[in-house]
């Protein structure tokens, strides 16, 4: 589906040429104020505002791609201009949403750091990891909520925490399963490509150069298509959890089969 609707992998790009200009003003600018006053409080300000607005362009970005992905599995064409707009709608949940990924992520830093200095460094990476991926598995339908649904932040995380517990397993099956796949196909053999370009620049600097290239590229491209996929795959998932509608290019019994253990169990979907 994204071969066919390369419209799809512009809302990456918009957010993250958008996100390079926000961490480079507020970044820069705060680097800058420290060093020109020596206050740490000049660095965290500008910093802490870059981050909040780095989070609103990401989720915005993110709900215009899921409306759009929406629109394809029906059949519709889409363009940048449609989903931007449909995003500028739901707004204010978007800087909602952004604001809860702020305070959840500020906490969780702040939590590492005091077992940090309490239990040591496995202890505080052991209880981010399992924060990080108990966060994600209750969030992972946010996005899709208040694209679909035009649901606020807090209801589309109820939202997406009841989905989960309803349908337990398939999205964190699935994007495990992409990862993976993008892993083996895309980013072992573009950092084997820019290795070999490194070890080649001392002895044949152009070839050297080129090969980095080519890897820097298919990085990057490799991080747009993943971002769309998974965007489609997590819009269809969400669709298929609370409609019970099968969408092409997907197919029903691949879905059922993620959901296999829940789905026997409990048929209904708790809103």
């Amino acid at each position: 589906m994204v071969r066919s609707d390369h419209t799809l992998l512009w809302f990456p790009v918009v957010g993250a040429i958008v996100g390079l200009v926000i961490a480079a003003i507020f970044v820069g600018g705060g680097i800058a104020l420290k060093s020109a006053t020596g206050s740490i409080v000049l660095l965290i300000i500008p910093v802490v505002i870059g981050a909040y607005l780095l989070a609103t362009v990401v989720t915005f970005c993110n709900v215009a791609l899921a409306l759009c992905v929406s629109r394809a599995l029906d059949g519709h064409d889409t363009t940048v201009t449609e989903g931007l707009e449909a995003a500028r709608g739901r707004m204010d949940a978007i800087l909602g949403w952004a604001g809860i990924q702020l305070i959840v992520g500020g906490i969780n830093a702040l939590l590492q750091a005091l077992l940090r200095e309490a239990g040591g460094a496995v202890v505080s990476s052991i209880f981010g990891g399992l924060a990080n991926a108990a966060w994600s598995i209750a969030s992972f339908f946010v996005i899709p909520a208040m694209a679909l649904d035009d649901l606020g932040p807090r209801d589309a995380l109820r939202r997406s925490v009841n989905v989960v517990k309803a349908r337990w397993g398939e999205g964190v099956t699935g994007t495990a399963a992409l990862g993976l796949i993008f892993l083996l196909g895309v980013w072992l053999p573009s950092i084997a490509v820019i290795v070999v370009g490194a070890a080649l620049t001392s002895s044949v600097a152009g070839l050297g150069i080129a090969l980095i290239a080519i890897g820097v590229v298919a990085l990057v491209i490799g991080v747009l298509v993943q971002t769309t996929v998974a965007a489609t795959f997590r819009v269809a998932l969400y669709r298929f959890a609370t409609q019970d509608v099968v969408l092409e290019p997907f197919q029903r019994e691949p879905l059922e089969s993620a959901f296999a253990v829940r789905s026997r169990r409990r048929r209904g979907f708790a809103r």
